[in-house]
Formats: structure tokens, C-alpha cells, sequence
């Protein structure tokens, strides 16, 4: 009788106990390490690391804009500023880069001529591309962006007294498909908008353009 008493108490003194150690593993959980998602099934971005990357690219304008077509390349510079965030599959980080375009060249009409379509040389920057990559997949990471940036060309964009300068806001989506750890091809679709903010006498910008992009990123 005073053995079942005392297991008795003993059971109800390490029930709280663990609880307590239950709760206190799901406060410190880290993805990484989960026994369902393994490291070794997880993206590189899953942690803190540089990336950069040279990537070539090419698009149109879209509805009336659509006489404009573009061809662009750079390199993009990122770094991961997070560990893991979330849980499951669409557990992910938040990453901080930035694009070097040393050549983004517009197709577009003259307006002072009624001669054929032109080319425009032109130089750009992405200032500021805030993304959250998905980094549950070993192989394929997807990624959303927010991007804004600075066009600098040879002549005016659009045509028609407008300005040499244009900012160049948008957003896009694409992916990593991974080919090692540390190496991956990056596809990706841009929608951005071509716009002076007035600081020309006319304002007319290109209202949204898509471009295509492929890289080549290494991670450090």
C-alpha cells in the first residue's frame, strides 16, 4: 500500500515538470533542427549568408506601354539577416540586397522624328531590394521582393521632354533552384514601374513593364 502511494505522488510531482519542459522546448524551437525538417532538407538562405550574382535580363511595357521593350544586366549583392522565421512550409527569412546595372537599354519611339524605334542606353541601380525567401526546399527556394531603384539614360525616357532620370519602383517574384550548397540559378519576373516624379516638364512614365530575368548567385 505505501509503495502504490508514493508512485502515485512521484507520478503527480513530474507531470508539471514535464509540461514545464515541453513548453520550454516549443519557446526555444528551432526549425533547423526539427526532426521533420531536417538541416540537410532546408535552403542555404535558412541562416545568415551573402549572396552575389551576375544575372542578365529582358522585358516589354505592358497594355499601351507595350512599344517599349528593355534589356538589362547586373549584379546583385543580398545578405540574410535572419535565422528561421515561422514553422512548416512556409517558414522563411528576411534578406537586404541591392542591384548594380551597368547596362538597362530601352527600345522606344523618337519622338521629334517619325523614323523607326531606337535604342537608348541607359545605367541603373536597385538601392533597396527588401525579400523573404521560403527556405523549407532543399532544391527550390521561392522568393517576393519589393525593389527600388534609379535610371539614369543617354536621352529622354519616355520620349517627349521629359527627363534623363527615372526612379524605378516594383515588385517580383522568383526562385533559386539549387545546384550545390553554395551555387544556384535564380529565375525571376520583375513588374516595375518607369516614372521621373515630375522632376522633367512632363511626366507620361511607363505605367508597368515585366521583365525576365536568369543568374547565377553563389552563397557565402
Amino acid at each position: 500500500m505505501k509503495v502504490r502511494l508514493f508512485a502515485l505522488l512521484l507520478l503527480c510531482a513530474c507531470s508539471p515538470a514535464a509540461a514545464q519542459d515541453r513548453n520550454l522546448s516549443q519557446a526555444n524551437f528551432d526549425p533547423l533542427h526539427d526532426p521533420i525538417y531536417p538541416q540537410d532538407h532546408v535552403s542555404p538562405l535558412s541562416k545568415p549568408v551573402w549572396e552575389i550574382g551576375p544575372w542578365v535580363g529582358g522585358g516589354t511595357g505592358l497594355g499601351e506601354a507595350s512599344e517599349f521593350k528593355i534589356v538589362n544586366a547586373g549584379v546583385r549583392f543580398g545578405r540574410v539577416l535572419t535565422g528561421t522565421i515561422g514553422h512548416g512550409t512556409f517558414r522563411g527569412t528576411f534578406e537586404i540586397a541591392g542591384d548594380i546595372m551597368p547596362l538597362y537599354e530601352i527600345r522606344q519611339d523618337d519622338f521629334y522624328t517619325t523614323g523607326p524605334q531606337h535604342w537608348v542606353y541607359g545605367g541603373a541601380f536597385n538601392g533597396l531590394v527588401l525579400k523573404w525567401n521560403w527556405v523549407a526546399n532543399k532544391k527550390v527556394t521561392p522568393y517576393f521582393s519589393a525593389e527600388g531603384g534609379v535610371l539614369f539614360t543617354t536621352t529622354e525616357v519616355p520620349p517627349g521632354d521629359t527627363s534623363r532620370v527615372n526612379f524605378l519602383p516594383g515588385g517580383a517574384f522568383g526562385m533559386y533552384v539549387m545546384q550545390t550548397p553554395k551555387h544556384a540559378i535564380d529565375l525571376s519576373i520583375h513588374i516595375t514601374h518607369i516614372s521621373n516624379a515630375s522632376m522633367g516638364n512632363h511626366n507620361p512614365g511607363i505605367n508597368a513593364t515585366m521583365q525576365f530575368r536568369v543568374g547565377y548567385t553563389w552563397f557565402k
